[in-house]
């Protein structure tokens, strides 16, 4: 269905070279990332490698199934699988993997095999072809948009403000609080990575005010976890929260991974309204204000069982988790199609042999 090429190799490098500047911005802003926990820049750079080596395999499965057009148009809604960030997963991912492999091999491109060449330029196609069916006007990231992420056509945008109450400012502290420690939760389930996390918007409602999206997915409600870790014995009320929120007087810029910047940064008095809603399959559900307690409990008791885990491992368990859970938001688009049981997920025994060492 999708599996045929729509590009020629001038246009693969003209998207090489629109990609490098924004790939570049993007690292530049990230720099060397590590804790007392994670080694994260290290198991991002294996992830990379291991992107390189399996992504071709995965997206050609998909394209058997559907477009990147359909996924792409499909995708336009409140608590999809697929968005900015997972879509900048592509280019984010493989592309520095190719670069490490060619600068490993003298800096010469012709090392890359015609076969691996051609597999590339079917990576970047499908890429493109999602991108800009998810994106306006043309834009292949939030970058081309101009630091806007616009991810919901317009029905849904009328149907949320139909559902936003006013909110006061002790609730607005309370549900700020919420979001915090999910947001916290999520990050360390994702071994200290953004990958649950969606912010979109800013969607104008008049000079002064606007909606804006924090979406946080995959959360543990029982059943089989997203990760072999992420099972906790404190269960989440729902598997995924959107905190649409109205807000007034504030700046907002979004970036390629789909991270909210604010003026001011701490926006909490900006806020006169909130809804707060989930997906289950097909259907969006409000969510009431009261359920924000569990979640909020659910976050802090989850955050400690995942920390007590972690904290036992040595750090080569560790940089393979992080591998693991990189590579595995590629899941979001098998999802998608159904065929996620279908694939190896482990880490591909090339890149264990070639960049993971034996002994960490």
């Amino acid at each position: 269905m999708g599996g045929t090429l729509k590009v020629n190799v001038q246009e693969t490098n003209e998207v090489l070279l629109h990609l490098s500047e924004i790939i570049d911005n993007q690292v530049n802003k990230r720099g060397l990332v590590a804790s007392q926990l994670f080694p994260v820049t290290a198991y991002i750079c294996v992830s990379f490698y291991n992107t390189y080596d399996f992504l071709y395999d995965i997206l050609k499965k998909i394209s058997e199934k559907t477009t990147p057009e359909k996924m792409g148009k499909d995708s336009r809604k409140i608590l999809s699988e697929l968005h900015a960030l997972s879509i900048f997963y592509i280019p984010l991912y493989y592309l520095p993997g190719r670069m490490g492999y060619i600068h490993q091999n003298g800096g010469d491109p012709h090392a890359e095999s015609k076969q691996k060449r051609e597999e590339t330029m079917f990576v970047l196609d499908f890429w493109k072809r999602l991108a800009s069916s998810y994106h306006l006007e043309g834009a292949l990231c939030v970058e081309d948009a101009g630091g806007k992420n616009l991810a919901l056509n317009q029905d849904d945008i009328d149907w949320t403000m139909e559902n936003i109450k006013a909110i006061s400012k002790d609730d607005a502290t309370k549900l700020k609080k919420t979001m915090a420690n999910l947001e916290l939760f999520s990050f360390l389930d994702e071994c200290e990575a953004r990958a649950k996390l969606h912010d979109h918007g800013p969607y104008k409602i008049n000079d002064h005010e606007s909606l804006i999206f924090r979406e946080i997915s995959h959360l543990y409600t029982g059943g089989k976890p997203h990760f072999p870790w992420s099972e906790t014995k404190i269960k989440a009320p729902h598997k995924n929260i959107a905190f649409a929120l109205k807000v007034k007087d504030l700046e907002v810029s979004i970036d390629n991974i789909a991270t909210m910047t604010t003026n001011p940064p701490n926006f909490t008095q900006n806020i006169t309204g909130a809804a707060f809603f989930t997906r289950e399959g097909d259907t969006v559900k409000i969510i009431n204000f009261d359920a924000l307690e569990a979640f909020n409990a659910y976050a802090a008791e989850g955050n400690k069982e995942l920390f007590k885990k972690f904290y036992k491992w040595d750090r080569r368990q560790r940089l393979l988790a992080g591998v693991y859970a990189y590579c595995y938001g590629f899941a979001r688009y098998t999802n998608v199609v159904g065929i996620t049981e279908e694939i190896d997920w482990n880490i591909t025994e090339h890149t264990m042999d070639t960049y993971v060492p034996e002994e960490e």
